[in-house]
């Protein structure tokens, strides 16, 4: 992808996009929430140049913790449970050129999840689009980053869910193959 013009990390904006113009708190780049891909989600929408996810948020998890942690989310932010399902049939998460996470069915207020997306900050990425009932907005990006802000707050106060640890070191991820 060529460089974008005048700091722009993402593309063309619509008009309604252009009324909630977000910027990097840290360089100002001009960011659009849909190329999320380039955007890091933590308390703010940052740009992935200036920021980058803690890794607790990015290491792959069992989905039974996924399912526990989207539990304790939908309960802090006063939401009801959401259904979540795991499908690991590859021909449908492999693609061409990327690898697909996880997908929101807003009709039926699910997630189902692939395993290379058994982790944190997908979780709260699908959330923030059940929780707003959008698309990649600049509302759906706010609420991205508070949820992954307050997952984040509670893995570093070593506050996980019931049966995981909240941290892990290297190690231990290393011994589990999730996927």
């Amino acid at each position: 992808m060529a460089e974008p013009e005048n700091g722009e990390i993402s593309g063309q904006f619509t008009p309604a996009q252009q009324a909630s113009v977000l910027e990097c708190p840290q360089c100002r780049a001009v960011l659009n929430p849909v190329n999320h891909g380039h955007l890091v989600f933590d308390g703010h929408i940052w740009c992935d140049r200036c920021h980058s996810y803690d890794r607790e948020l990015i290491r792959p998890r069992e989905f039974p913790e996924i399912e526990s942690w989207s539990r304790v989310i939908c309960a802090a932010f006063g939401f009801p449970p959401i259904l979540l399902e795991i499908d690991d049939n590859p021909a449908l998460f492999r693609r061409e050129t990327s690898v697909l996470m996880a997908e929101t069915d807003h009709g039926e207020g699910s997630i189902r999840f692939y395993p290379p997306g058994c982790r944190l900050a997908t979780l709260c990425h699908e959330l923030a689009h059940l929780f707003t009932g959008q698309d990649h907005t600049g509302e759906w990006a706010g609420m991205c980053a508070a949820l992954a802000a307050w997952v984040k707050s509670r893995v570093d106060a070593g506050q996980g869910v019931e049966g995981y640890k909240a941290r892990q070191s290297i190690y231990e991820c290393l011994q589990k193959r999730v996927y």
